[in-house]
């Protein structure tokens, strides 16, 4: 039984390299032509790898590379005194740090922060809060990052620390629930370092805010 793939997907960001080099062949562009072209030869040598570039996210770790590798080469230049080399090289940043600006991926901090929201909101809703369920509201259909530019491996990461933290904060808030009644009536409770003074003595210490333990 044979199985056929359906057409390679080609990212946005790569149609306008490629729009753009053409543009800059007729303008006979050669600076900005060098610095395209570079970056097309790196995206055809990972087209033979395992990992074939078929997102905008792959392409802005592509840009990213070459503007770090462009950096190095500006430090070294400078250092040899050679400004005519360094200013080309300033000169590529330039252009590849202009492709990057306008298709920038979200930081890590604001995926963590649509991450919470998801949970919060599965939460809410009384659904099961896991890594699959969390991961399909982020990128899958109608998902809160679906037209978002963003690293699937990042978030997936990312997706996968926070639900395990939820997870362990709820089991531990089962093996609590006892005390929670206690724990409000008692008038010794000013901190939440008395929390862990409940535990004294024994093996394993809690060391959970007392706003976690008795939401």
């Amino acid at each position: 039984m044979t199985t056929t793939s359906g057409p390679a997907t080609t990212p946005s960001l790569l149609v306008k390299v490629r729009s753009d080099m053409k543009a800059a062949m007729k303008a006979k562009d050669s600076s900005r032509l060098d610095v395209l072209r570079g970056l097309i030869s790196d995206i055809t040598n990972a087209a033979k790898t395992s990992t074939p570039v078929t997102t905008d996210a792959q392409m802005l770790k592509i840009l990213r590379k070459r503007v770090k590798s462009s950096e190095a080469a500006v430090e070294e230049f400078q250092s040899a005194k050679r400004d005519d080399l360094k200013e080309r090289e300033v000169a590529q940043i330039a252009v590849l740090e202009a492709y990057i600006g306008d298709n920038d991926s979200m930081g890590e901090e604001d995926i963590i922060r649509a991450i919470q929201d998801v949970i919060g909101r599965l939460r809410s809703e009384e659904k099961t809060v896991n890594q699959g369920s969390v991961m399909k509201s982020m990128v899958g259909p109608g998902g809160t990052l679906e037209n978002q530019t963003v690293d699937k491996q990042v978030v997936a990461k990312l997706v996968k620390g926070l639900t395990e933290l939820h997870s362990m904060i709820a089991e531990i808030q089962i093996t609590l629930s006892p005390l929670r009644g206690d724990i409000r009536e008692s008038s010794k409770i000013q901190s939440p370092a008395y929390i862990n003074r409940l535990h004294e003595g024994d093996e394993v210490k809690v060391n959970v805010s007392s706003s976690v333990l008795l939401e």
